[in-house]
């Protein structure tokens, strides 16, 4: 048996974080770093040197001012004072930490404030860091490249850790140019992670040692990203400033961004979890700095945050290391202590859509012990937004996501680089491949499973493929036009010769009866950034408890009941909804019913009290987990296919490897399946239909 007890005095959130950690291996992890740093009083530097050449930074340090003073007295005067501490103290009662802080920040000139061009414009070489994530993006990042690509520069691109599927299918690119590769070294890298930093700084080593690029400049992108201006502005811009770093840094209150930021937390990610472990002292003598994780860094600084060996960047990595979100401020502090301070230019040439009420929320609380902020999606209705981006120095903008909104992409791409996407591909979303583990077959989603054994019931049914000796899934992909959610393709091997891919589509209802009224779903998990489902099939497998989302255009007092329907038309539910400030998201759990009554096509109505009238309507399906017993025989499957077939009809059908037997056979034929199969690259909803955004 593991010794999981700690042989120190903890902390207790130290104590509290092992107590919650999934294995004994990170138990034991999180008890060995605890220990280490309480049985260390210098685990972590207390101070720390400056190397920063302007005056600025450096000539109040060791001064007290006295806080009375402040209301009568210019900032100037009270510095003229020159006294120390100790004068102070007794009569400071009327004073604070914060004050100090606030007044020390009002103090000083910040730098890196503006744009100075110190070189004629010139084309050089850039390497573009891709930190990239999550299956669903991999037509997202190939369309990022394919606008951002030149053979006259870089690219390398760092692969989560936990994606096998987005790894394996970004290394192709690899095969086919040789100025793009994959980060040797992968780190789990989830939101917050103390594992962010040590990705990047790996890569900047394998940018030096290894791959000895001659490059000029470093810009970190994720697959939110997207260019707004060609590249070869970029470069030309960037080649006006040599050697300088372009970092946003947060000149407002520091003693307000030092506590949003955590800074005094000690952090340790483990079991894919960012564990606070208690808290550290500020480091003395250091200014600190927050920003934006998503930087342009020169060579010499990249090659100094990586190798150098002075106390001040050996400090910033160790404690950088224990804190969350680090690369939202290690940059930035290191440029601004070190010598390095007038290379820096507070601006990363991004764009970023804020919505600090929506994008300021624990969104993130499943992956660590802290909440923050993110950008929300620009969408069609932000186009004015660019607008006035022409003649200022913006060249990329974030956050996009063509599962939410692709028309603002494909605007910027017909826009700025003349892409004709007449007939373009639909956007797809893997969710299973073959070369997964087969615990990935298991990680999707009961409901989804239940489509797809529909699907496969209907081709081994069709008559044209009767009789079906074996079958095997391909692929599974969700289909996306412009944002808005289609269906699923689903990709099979018949009889070890033959591929096909089916594509059924969402039968699903929704009716807008008010004005007042903006969008109606339902679904499981939402993203309240950007009020959306995470899965969008409205499709639920014995479901207990069900979340439905409405959203006003307007504010409304309206008195309104959420009404819920079974198959039969019996009301099973109403409920008064409390119309709150924010998105109105609801709740619902399921009555106790036999399995029998639950399959089938269900409605939720919002229905105004005072008029007796439905503002909004929509329907979803329910299945059992009992339809889906199949005693291990492929070809003996078992579910309800009518009812399925009402909510998931299928729309189409076409052949990958076409084989004029089995696709001319006759024969009575399932209507509900189209008679021409044709080839799969003619259908823009297949994962075999020519991408005219991924692919140069």
């Amino acid at each position: 048996i593991l010794d999981i007890q700690p042989k120190c005095v903890l902390d207790e959130q130290a104590t509290f974080a092992i107590s919650r950690a999934k294995t004994d291996y990170c138990k034991t992890y999180l008890k060995e770093i605890s220990c280490e740093i309480a049985s260390n009083p210098n685990f972590f530097p207390s101070s720390l040197p400056r190397f920063c050449p302007i005056k600025t930074y450096g000539e109040f340090t060791g001064h007290c001012n006295c806080w009375r003073i402040f209301n009568n007295a210019s900032v100037s005067n009270i510095f003229a004072i020159n006294h120390t501490c100790s004068d102070w103290f007794a009569d400071n009662d009327n004073g604070s930490i914060a004050d100090t802080v606030t007044l020390y920040r009002t103090s000083f000139v910040p730098v890196g404030t503006g744009f100075k061009p110190e070189a004629p414009p010139n084309q050089i070489s850039l390497v573009f860091f891709f930190l990239v994530s999550g299956r669903k993006s991999l037509r997202q990042v190939k369309r990022l490249m394919r606008a951002m690509y030149s053979p006259e520069h870089y690219y390398i691109l760092h692969v989560d850790k936990n994606e096998r599927y987005l790894y394996r299918e970004l290394s192709k690119l690899c095969d086919r140019y040789s100025n793009i590769v994959m980060a040797k070294i992968r780190y789990r890298t989830t939101w917050g992670s103390t594992t962010r930093l040590l990705a990047e700084l790996d890569v900047y080593k394998q940018l030096i040692e290894d791959l000895k690029w001659n490059f000029s400049f470093v810009i970190s992108m994720s697959e939110s990203d997207f260019p707004i201006k060609p590249i070869e502005e970029l470069s030309e811009f960037l080649s006006m400033f040599p050697n300088k770093n372009f970092i946003v840094g947060d000149i407002g209150n520091t003693t307000e961004m030092l506590e949003s930021s955590e800074t005094r937390s000690i952090f340790v990610f483990c079991d894919n979890y960012l564990y606070r472990l208690g808290h550290k002292k500020f480091i003395q003598n250091i200014v600190y700095e927050f920003g934006s994780d998503w930087t342009i860094l020169s060579r010499d600084f990249i090659n100094y945050v990586t190798y150098g060996d002075d106390e001040l960047i050996r400090g910033l990595r160790l404690t950088f290391n224990f804190s969350a979100l680090p690369s939202e401020s290690f940059y930035h502090t290191a440029v601004i202590n070190s010598v390095y301070c007038d290379k820096y230019i507070r601006h990363n040439l991004r764009m970023v859509n804020w919505d600090r009420k929506r994008g300021c929320t624990c969104f993130n609380r499943d992956v660590g012990d802290l909440c923050g902020c993110s950008p929300v999606i620009y969408r069609r209705s932000d186009k004015k937004l660019f607008a006035g981006s022409t003649d200022k120095p913006i060249f990329f903008a974030r956050k996009f996501d063509p599962t939410i909104d692709e028309n603002i992409i494909d605007w910027i791409d017909e826009k700025v680089f003349g892409i004709d996407l007449s007939d373009s591909a639909l956007y797809l979303q893997n969710f299973y491949h073959v070369e997964d583990s087969l615990t990935k077959l298991n990680d999707i989603s009961g409901a989804l499973k239940s489509i797809e054994l529909y699907t496969r019931t209907m081709l081994v049914k069709h008559p044209k493929f009767h009789p079906v000796r074996s079958i095997e899934l391909q692929q599974i992909h969700a289909v996306f036009e412009l944002g808005v959610f289609q269906g699923y393709t689903f990709q099979y091997t018949i009889d070890d010769r033959n591929d096909f891919e089916i594509f059924v589509t969402q039968n699903a209802h929704t009716n807008i009866f008010s004005d007042s009224i903006k969008q109606l779903d339902i679904g499981f998990t939402i993203d309240t950034r950007d009020t959306v489902f995470i899965d969008r099939s409205r499709t639920f497998l014995d479901p207990v408890l069900v979340t439905v989302l409405f959203e006003w255009k307007y504010k409304t007092n309206e008195d309104i009941s959420l009404v819920m329907k079974d198959p039969s038309g019996i009301v099973v539910t109403r409920m008064l909804v409390e119309i709150p400030e924010d998105i109105p998201i609801v709740d619902v759990m399921f009555p106790e019913i036999t399995t029998e009554c639950m399959i089938g096509i269900w409605s939720v109505d919002l229905v105004s009290n005072r008029f007796n009238n439905t503002l909004a309507s929509l329907d979803f399906l329910i299945v059992s987990v009992n339809e889906m017993e199949t005693n291990n025989d492929d070809n003996n499957l078992s579910i309800d296919v009518n009812i399925v077939d009402k909510f998931w009809p299928i729309a189409g059908i076409c052949s990958v490897r076409k084989d004029t037997n089995v696709c001319s056979k006759r024969g009575s034929k399932i209507k509900t399946i189209p008679y021409e199969i044709n080839d799969c690259d003619q259908n823009r909803w297949s994962a075999f239909y020519y991408d005219v955004k991924t692919n140069w």
